[in-house]
């Protein structure tokens, strides 16, 4: 288990697979058949309990017939679902039809209280068990990026496309585990209590357009795990960046830029990371390859970058204001409006509909989006950052930066980069719809939420009409 700081009373924040399961149908089976349910059910609780500390699963709670379990990886989570569902179905029950159980599982932090968990990452695990069918086992996106193809044997992956799910704001990616034995018409996902997205607004983007898109480079990933792990050093990360040698010239370049306006030549990339940090070599390494890999035929997206080092500029400017990392706010500042991007690469003529619409209307860019697609950029950035493995922190500025009090405990963070992001609005006009992507009660509303004053508001846009030429730099440096 991953352990962050205690933080309310005795209660932990930790990092956990949760396979959550329950027999459909099992309140009219005991009606129906209550001595034959006995027997079965006990024989289900033995194969769960078998199948669970097989793969060093913690079962925290039962109720009733369902079983709420914890792993310390995702994959031991879905070799477990894989046994528990292959030897149920093998199984000679004593009613007369046997039992199905439904599983789901969903990866994310929650807080440990007294031997049971509590927080978001519970509740949507509940909510996907609610849409799950009888002999079905459904996983989030967030638990499918963990398993790195590790796949039980002869089993594989599903992409059902996304479900809005009850009491939740946002759609959830979904898998579905296929397994041999597993029925042609368990494929199907469908339950009265969540919507599969299949509606046509004006625009179409298909859910799984979003996991289709090009992913950062190979040396990309590799540099950041190396960079996110204990014990890195410049070297380190050196050894890793230099294999492309076209990136490692653009990190230079940026180094170099007279944005970070150094007074002596940056050579290397392990000065780089000496002189700027490793949160800053982060920020650069995914600002020069999403450059590259995110292009478009049609679409000039330099008013989108210029935004985004701005919003970065002033996510830096006002981090000392607000007890916050500036490194950690400029990286957030960058990648605030990734899902942009992948409106752009996987809608690119329905995405030039929705600038100009909202360039000739008094739309905001989510207003605009909401009439075009079904999704937002927020949301859609949030399920790219989570694809990605980002730190939860930059996922909730990514997510909430709109809406930065369902951020939950990072809250804070969301509404500095929202804040900024008004600000670079304000001080760097695109593509003339400046005006109405700024909505003073709403800025008023951030500052105060982060204890900040008008005056702190007027020096941060002055901090960016001075650093103009700066941002100007750094865009040049990354094309």
């Amino acid at each position: 288990m991953t352990m962050t700081n205690i933080t309310l009373g005795d209660a932990s924040l930790i990092t956990v697979t949760f396979l959550f399961t329950d027999i459909e149908g099992s309140t009219n089976l005991w009606e129906r058949e209550p001595e034959a349910m006995r027997v079965a059910l006990q024989r289900h609780n033995v194969l769960l309990a078998e199948a669970v500390s097989r793969h060093q699963g913690y079962v925290f709670k039962t109720v009733g017939d369902a079983f709420c379990v914890t792993f310390d990886a995702a994959t031991a989570a879905l070799a477990a679902a894989c046994r528990i569902q292959t030897s149920l179905a093998t199984e000679a029950w004593p009613t007369r039809a046997p039992l199905r159980v439904r599983i789901a599982l969903h990866t994310g932090p929650a807080y440990l209280c007294e031997g049971d968990y509590f927080g978001t990452t519970v509740n949507r695990c509940a909510r996907l068990l609610d849409v799950t069918r009888g002999g079905q086992t459904l996983l989030s996106s967030a638990t499918q990026a963990q398993l790195y193809e590790a796949l039980p044997p002869e089993s594989s992956l599903r992409d059902t496309g996304m479900l809005r799910l009850r009491d939740l704001p946002h759609p959830v990616h979904v898998f579905q585990l296929v397994h041999p034995g597993l029925p042609p018409a368990l494929l199907e996902i469908g339950h009265h209590t969540g919507d599969k997205l299949t509606s046509e607004p004006v625009a179409r983007l298909r859910p799984i357009d979003i996991y289709e898109v090009p992913t950062l480079p190979t040396v990309v990933m590799q540099a950041i795990r190396v960079m996110q792990a204990p014990n890195s050093d410049a070297k380190a990360v050196q050894r890793v960046i230099v294999n492309d040698p076209a990136i490692s010239a653009k990190i230079l370049r940026v180094a170099n830029s007279a944005f970070f306006g150094l007074s002596r030549k940056v050579g290397t990339i392990a000065d780089a990371v000496h002189i700027l940090g490793f949160t800053n070599v982060q920020g650069m390494l995914i600002s020069v390859s999403a450059f590259d890999v995110f292009r478009t035929k049609q679409l000039n997206l330099l008013d989108f970058w210029k935004h985004s080092i701005a919003t970065a500029t002033a996510a830096r400017f006002l981090s000392a204001h607000a007890a916050c990392s500036a490194d950690e706010a400029f990286m957030a500042g960058i990648l605030h409006d990734i899902g942009k991007l992948i409106f752009a690469v996987q809608a690119e003529s329905a995405y030039q509909r929705m600038l100009e619409l909202q360039r000739h209307s008094t739309l905001s860019s989510i207003e605009a989006e909401r009439t075009l697609f079904e999704f937002t950029h927020p949301e859609v950035g949030e399920m790219v950052a989570e694809r990605w493995d980002l730190p939860a922190r930059y996922i909730a500025a990514i997510a909430h930066h709109h809406e930065p009090d369902k951020a939950d405990e990072h809250g804070a963070f969301a509404t500095l980069i929202g804040l900024a992001d008004q600000a670079a609005h304000v001080a760097v006009e695109t593509n003339g719809t400046a005006d109405r992507q700024v909505d003073g009660a709403c800025a008023a509303t951030l500052l105060d939420a982060l204890g900040l004053t008008q005056r702190h508001w007027e020096n941060c846009l002055q901090h960016l009409n001075d650093a103009q030429e700066s941002i100007e730099s750094f865009v040049g440096a990354i094309r």
